[in-house]
């Protein structure tokens, strides 16, 4: 039986979040699974205690200390030892465990990964990716988003290489294509590490490692013109937040259309009520909970990380990308292309 260890202490909402998404999790699949719940046992007991837990997979380690969003990423991975957040990532390099998961501080998070799990053979900078809604089914994926703002063109085109990999595997996309972010479509567009960077992406398609179709604009990635979004991490973030945005955004403008529509007679409640639901369906693509986190791509082991506002749901969610990417052997997968 896997056991995916579970960060209490992370997110926004923890722990009763996480611990609600935890018995969720466990109940929805049968008990497939083995929870190990680590955190502060003054804030995470009670919870615990709230629930019937006599036939749940579930345990409970204390963790004196916790990993804020407001913690510097180094310095509190050097300094807070016995946070559950590396504690959590030790007991998976101590193979006590499968999978670690939290919805706590990103840069932490990756930190502790490289610190106490190291990287996978081959592999220059572990990476991490999003989720993007498209014209059409399927998915895309932006990588880098926001690990690693400094990239050499080297970096990109591992990210393209690993998150390839994590499609045909995991994503079960038969054929993934990949695009380079860029100020035109044409070879020569910009600076020079993009450049670069499409000159080597070039000859990793020549050797099969990727399916590189080229540069790619702004207005592909809703587009969907390719499955994967090369960039480096501050364009993806920028991006990333941007577009996390629009819903929120949209929502605002037709609240007041809509009751401007009602209370001038032109549209009766019913029609509105009928035309809300269907905006709302219109934003379920954006809806990044339905993945719940994503895996940290390159380190040497299994380490997500969802968003800091994590509901119970996407915690839920989070568990089973843990087991998917157990199951898939990502890494394994990984590790035999680069090394």
């Amino acid at each position: 039986m896997l056991t995916i260890v579970v960060d209490a202490m992370g997110g926004d909402n923890a722990p009763g979040c996480v611990v609600d998404g935890t018995i969720e999790a466990l109940k929805e699949s049968g008990n497939r699974f083995e929870i190990l719940l680590i955190g502060q046992e003054e804030k995470v007991r009670p919870l615990l205690e709230q629930h019937d837990l006599s036939n749940m997979n579930v345990r409970f380690m204390h963790a004196p200390e916790a990993i804020t969003m407001e913690d510097i990423p180094a310095i509190a991975v050097k300094t807070k030892q016995e946070s559950s957040l590396v504690m959590g990532l030790r007991l998976c390099k101590a193979k006590q465990a499968d999978a670690f998961v939290s919805a706590g501080n990103t840069g932490a998070q990756m930190a502790a990964s490289l610190f106490v799990l190291g990287r996978l053979p081959g592999v220059l900078r572990p990476t991490i990716y999003a989720y993007f809604p498209r014209i059409g089914e399927g998915l895309t994926n932006i990588v880098d988003v926001g690990a690693n703002v400094d990239c050499k063109p080297e970096n990109l085109v591992q990210f393209a290489e690993m998150l390839t990999i994590y499609q045909r595997y995991a994503a079960k996309i038969e054929n993934p294509t990949v695009g380079l972010l860029n100020i035109g479509e044409e070879e020569g567009k910009g600076p020079d590490y993009l450049k670069q960077s499409y000159r080597l992406l070039q000859e990793a398609h020549a050797e099969n490692k990727i399916n590189f179709v080229g540069n790619i604009e702004g207005h592909d990635i809703l587009g969907g013109k390719t499955t994967i979004v090369v960039c480096d991490g501050l364009v993806g973030n920028t991006i990333l937040k941007f577009g996390e945005s629009i819903p929120h955004f949209l929502a605002s403008l037709l609240k007041p259309a809509m009751e401007k529509l009602v209370g001038s007679g032109q549209l009766d409640q019913n029609a509105a009520a009928i035309a809300g639901k269907a905006f709302k369906g219109m934003f379920e693509p954006f809806d990044v909970e339905k993945w719940g986190g994503v895996p940290f791509l390159g380190v040497d082991g299994i380490s997500i990380v969802g968003h800091g506002r994590s509901s119970s749901r996407a915690i839920k969610n989070m568990i089973y990308m843990a087991e998917h990417m157990i199951e898939q052997r990502v890494n394994e997968h990984i590790a035999e292309v680069l090394s």
